[in-house]
């Protein structure tokens, strides 16, 4: 099998990590179909990779329709890449993606993990459309473009159905003056106001629940789903408990650490990111918060890790980026005072690799909560709390 050959008649079984479907040839042979198809499909496809162990490929005609597949609300959709699920209404989408979740920690822990795995609490988006408040656009001549799906070919944008509603408005505003390139835009939830990553704009973004306003510049990464950040925040803190001392490992801007801070507790926040430690250090003293420390730090180089050690933490919550922390599972262990981590994740696989060491020296994972932060994607975020035993 060869890519560009067609395969007829594929039965999706379910489906696997990163939202790809699960298939069989009649010779058994695993089939791999991109993101797009839903469980109970039946497709035909045309194969792009052929692998060792699989074949890789993208349905190009849809035989049997699930019955969870509507009509998509974006008019580009059947070019952009960027909602790949927009077809499925958001409650549908939140329970495959917990399948998906609970199929691949089950596949990413293995046969030896001894835990059970813990129940998985599901928690919807306030918005189903019109989450983000902060995205990236591609601009050619003036106007904004989407990445095509499964390719380098830019969509031209007329509207773009994940991006709240003022900073959808504001997108051919800002591409018009912007030059060539890849960009971030954002927006305000609180007044509106939209900038690009060039802009010197500083952004409100409240915390209602703390009593805070952050003031943000588009280019320092934030959860571009402001309604549930404020959940996944909340949660975040009623997990660490009554611990005191608090590390906020890769902690950009403060996300958590302003916020825990405003409830009393001593934090220190590291991050790779020196734009984000400047940015979460005057919202700091601005907010009148000095039971918080930001500090600028690799946390890939073991020689970070003393000032951690000497901040000595009850608990520490981490959020990594995608690719994850190698490494990171095997210095924990070696920090005996250490507790409870509240592990934030948008890549579980990944999470799970660095937590092993964790997990085979006996620490328990207590709890886990799924975030839908993007809807109309198969992307996700994961809330996991491991106790040392």
């Amino acid at each position: 099998m060869n890519a560009g050959d067609t395969l007829s008649a594929l039965r999706v079984e379910k489906l696997l990590w990163r939202g790809r479907g699960l298939a069989r040839l009649d010779s058994g042979q695993v089939v791999m179909l991109e993101p797009g198809v839903l469980p109970g499909e039946t497709v035909d496809a045309r194969v792009i990779k052929a692998a060792k162990d699989f074949l890789q490929a993208e349905a190009v005609r849809t035989l049997e329709a699930s019955p969870l597949r509507g009509a998509h609300p974006c008019p580009h959709a059947d070019q952009c890449g960027g909602s790949r699920f927009g077809m499925v209404t958001p409650a549908d989408g939140l329970a495959l993606k917990a399948g998906i979740l609970r199929d691949a920690v089950a596949r990413a822990l293995g046969r030896s993990y001894a835990g059970a795995l813990p129940e998985i609490r599901a928690v919807p988006s306030p918005d189903g459309w019109r989450y983000r408040w902060r995205g990236q656009i591609h601009v050619r001549g003036g106007l904004p473009h989407a990445m095509a799906h499964a390719s380098n070919d830019l969509v031209p944008l007329t509207d773009c159905h994940l991006l709240a509603a003022p900073l959808a408005a504001a997108m051919p505003s800002l591409a018009a003056k912007l030059p060539d390139g890849r960009f971030t835009i954002a927006a305000s939830p609180d007044t509106g106001e939209a900038a690009t990553e060039l802009d010197r704009t500083l952004l409100p973004f409240s915390f209602p629940d703390f009593g805070l306003t952050l003031r943000l510049p588009p280019n320092t990464f934030f959860q571009a789903n402001w309604g549930l950040n404020q959940l996944l925040v909340r949660a975040a803190i009623d997990e660490l408990g009554s611990f005191e001392r608090i590390a906020d490992l890769f902690s950009g801007a403060g996300n958590f650490a302003l916020p825990l801070a405003a409830r009393g507790r001593t934090v220190l926040a590291v991050e790779g990111s020196a734009p984000a430690v400047d940015t979460g250090t005057r919202n700091a003293a601005r907010l009148g918060l000095g039971s918080v420390t930001f500090r600028s730090a690799n946390l890939a180089k073991p020689a970070s890790w003393s000032m951690v050690r000497g901040f000595a933490p009850q608990a520490a919550i981490l959020d990594p980026p995608r690719t994850g922390a190698k490494g990171i599972g095997q210095t924990l262990l070696d920090m005996p005072g250490l507790q409870r981590l509240v592990w934030v994740s948008c890549d579980v696989v990944n999470t799970i690799r660095d937590a092993k060491p964790l997990l085979d020296a006996g620490w328990r994972l207590t709890a886990m909560s799924l975030f839908d932060m993007f809807p109309g994607t198969w992307h996700m975020e994961v809330l996991m709390v491991l106790e040392r035993p």
